[in-house]
């Protein structure tokens, strides 16, 4: 399963050769790549609101999770239900249209946990939260930054999610 940046992702993180932000000579920067995904994917699963594909960039830039998120595999996995289910306005105990969106969503044999579908709604979703992250906050000149402004904006989420 592939994962696509948000348009101006890169811009706005200042990725360069596969690293984001500005290093210092013998900083231990390990903020990665899919990282920067990671926040925007659950902005946008947090607001239970998707983006377009045109705001996706047309290639790639991994093929399923690096080493330090496969352990998340099943809570991105289940975050994504959660958010389908909550924008979809299905209720807990239509356990048939829950059903239905888990095998829409999921595959199990996946090392995502992913169904294409889920891929490439998990996509979109980061999408959204990019949007977010860049008219809310400027382009961060380092970690430390990002961090604390990103910490900010989840205090504001919760008064600003808005399902579509």
């Amino acid at each position: 399963m592939t994962f696509h940046l948000p348009v101006g992702a890169r811009d706005f993180f200042s990725i360069r050769n596969g690293r984001p932000f500005a290093t210092t000579e013998g900083s231990a920067n390990r903020f990665i790549i899919f990282d920067a995904f990671s926040c925007c994917m659950l902005l946008g699963l947090d607001r239970r609101q998707y983006g377009e594909d045109e705001q996706l960039e047309t290639r790639n830039f991994i093929v399923g999770y690096p080493d330090t998120h496969r352990a998340q595999a099943v809570i991105y996995a289940g975050m994504l239900v959660d958010a389908e289910l909550a924008r979809k306005d299905i209720a807990p105990e239509d356990r048939a249209s829950v059903e239905h969106e888990m095998i829409t969503l999921l595959d199990l044999t996946s090392p995502t946990r992913l169904s294409d579908a889920g891929t490439t709604l998990l996509n979109l979703y980061a999408a959204s939260g990019f949007e977010r992250l860049r008219t809310t906050l400027s382009s961060p000149a380092n970690l430390e930054d990002f961090l604390i402004d990103y910490a900010d904006l989840w205090k504001t989420a919760d008064h600003e999610n808005v399902p579509s």
